[in-house]
């Protein structure tokens, strides 16, 4: 009986016994959306019998960093960040969605712009901070363009500026941007504050961004989306839906079955 006993617990610690450490989860900024989700999957986890804990980061670009150096575990991110890291080597499994974003190009007041095609070599795009998500679509779609499967477009030229949205309306009356890109849910507070202020959403197309494919279907989702402005009224315009996933290492994934499935089971 003792040692039915003794079996039954070393079955039932299973999945912390996998793991030496704590499960680390990479999140977005504190506050955000992938780290409210983040806290509820900790949360999920540690009912299961793991041990987990939250780390925050800038956004997507720099948790699949994490993810792929080792530093974390789990992250919750988009698919532009697993493509890139996927052209390194890094492979990651996707264990839930987490849902979709839009990436939204928004123009300043009194600007003559009012499409991507209208960037050229002389324009500046702000596009939030170093390793966030707004930062990583831009690249991403730059290197589309300017790779062998582009059409090298003026628009992929133009400068990308890190600064904090916050910097917006002062960089555009500077003339030191001509444009901001976003990747954000519609109605974010920093999308409605500038659509407050005058400022109007773009055109974001362009064919080769359409075009290109991960893991057999398109990267981004194109589509014309309705969007709510202040005061009630609403604007159509073309963006793109990028999708974010919360995701683990192969590592992870091909290693202790029952820790993959608790975490699998707390992600959902």
């Amino acid at each position: 009986l003792t040692g039915f006993c003794f079996s039954l617990l070393l079955y039932l610690l299973a999945p912390v016994l996998a793991l030496a450490e704590p499960l680390t989860i990479a999140a977005g900024k504190p506050g955000g959306g992938y780290d409210r989700r983040a806290l509820q999957i900790e949360q999920r986890i540690e009912q299961r019998g793991v041990e987990a804990a939250v780390v925050n980061f800038a956004g997507s670009d720099e948790i699949s960093l994490a993810v792929c150096a080792g530093r974390a575990q789990m992250g919750i991110l988009q698919i532009d960040a697993i493509y890139a890291r996927s052209l390194e080597g890094c492979q990651m499994k996707a264990v839930a969605s987490y849902g979709t974003e839009f990436a939204l190009l928004i123009f300043p007041p009194r600007s003559g712009f009012d499409e991507l095609s209208d960037l050229g070599p002389g324009s500046a795009v702000l596009v939030d901070g170093i390793g966030s998500g707004s930062d990583l679509f831009w690249r991403t779609i730059v290197r589309i363009e300017t790779g062998e499967d582009g059409d090298g477009d003026e628009w992929a030229s133009a400068r990308a500026v890190n600064d904090p949205v916050e910097l917006a309306n002062a960089s555009a009356e500077m003339g030191e941007i001509h444009a901001v890109l976003l990747v954000r849910k519609s109605d974010a507070a920093d999308v409605q504050a500038l659509l407050g202020q005058g400022w109007t959403l773009g055109e974001l197309w362009d064919r080769d961004i359409d075009d290109l494919t991960f893991n057999g279907g398109p990267l981004y989702l194109s589509e014309k989306q309705k969007i709510m402005l202040p005061g009630g009224k609403t604007s159509w315009a073309w963006t793109y839906g990028v999708r974010s996933f919360v995701a683990v290492t192969q590592k992870v994934a091909a290693g202790d079955r029952q820790l993959f499935a608790a975490i699998t089971a707390a992600a959902q």
